[in-house]
């Protein structure tokens, strides 16, 4: 059975659909040692698919890990800042296995998914299945009620309007759950209220909350069933 080549190396476990894309873009993959193009399709019992010269083959087992990423490390396998990277929280031979789903922002803690599955990657990065995330924010302002009904609402941002919010309070901290993932949008959002965050904290994707027992810096294996 034929399959888009992009699909086909993230299934493999590989890289994202997206970094599959960025590739084939940039020339480093081949399909029977011709240079493959987006579109171009695949048969995984036939042909042989190389990416950077690596001949691919269909992933061994699919790897599923929720880390409480904390503050103070970048989301990337490199950082040309040489700050510290949360694959340095993984153990070496899971390192090159598995690729972020998602970021959080130097500053955020809280949790992070990373695996090896490219549908499960598509399916919670794509924007039309609009999967929650939570956060815990505490901010350097108390709240009023217009500030948190204007979260709720939507804000105007220059990359445009928010969706609408679920925002409560409890204990002098402010939860909110977004589904869309503009770049550094919740503490964006509180700015544009008048609100100044001290600390951000995602606790929850979807099904999966951060758990209790992971302290910052931790990871434990997961099941897809625990996230959608």
């Amino acid at each position: 059975m034929l399959e888009r080549v992009q699909k086909y190396i993230s299934q493999a476990g590989t890289a994202s659909r997206r970094k599959a894309e960025e590739f084939i873009k940039s020339g480093q993959v081949s399909i029977n040692g011709r240079k493959a193009k987006l579109g171009d399709k695949v048969d995984p019992a036939k042909d042989k698919v190389t990416v950077y010269g690596k001949i691919i083959t269909p992933a061994e087992k699919f790897i599923y890990l929720a880390i409480n990423k904390p503050k103070g490390y970048v989301v990337s396998k490199s950082d040309p800042r040489h700050r510290k990277t949360v694959f340095e929280l993984l153990p070496e031979d899971l390192r090159t296995k598995v690729w972020n789903v998602g970021r959080l922002d130097f500053d955020t803690e809280g949790l992070l998914i990373m695996t090896n599955d490219g549908d499960l990657t598509q399916a919670l990065a794509h924007p039309k299945n609009e999967h929650d995330k939570e956060y815990e924010v505490t901010t350097q302002e108390e709240a009023n009620d217009s500030q948190l009904e204007h979260l709720r609402e939507g804000v105007d941002l220059p990359t445009g309007t928010t969706y609408p919010a679920k925002v409560k309070t409890k204990s002098n901290k402010i939860y909110i759950t977004i589904h869309e993932g503009k770049k550094r949008q919740v503490r964006r959002m509180f700015s544009g209220v008048g609100l100044t965050v001290t600390n951000l904290k995602r606790i929850r994707i979807n099904k999966l909350e951060l758990p209790k027992d992971l302290a910052p810096g931790q990871f434990k294996e997961i099941k897809p069933s625990d996230i959608i």
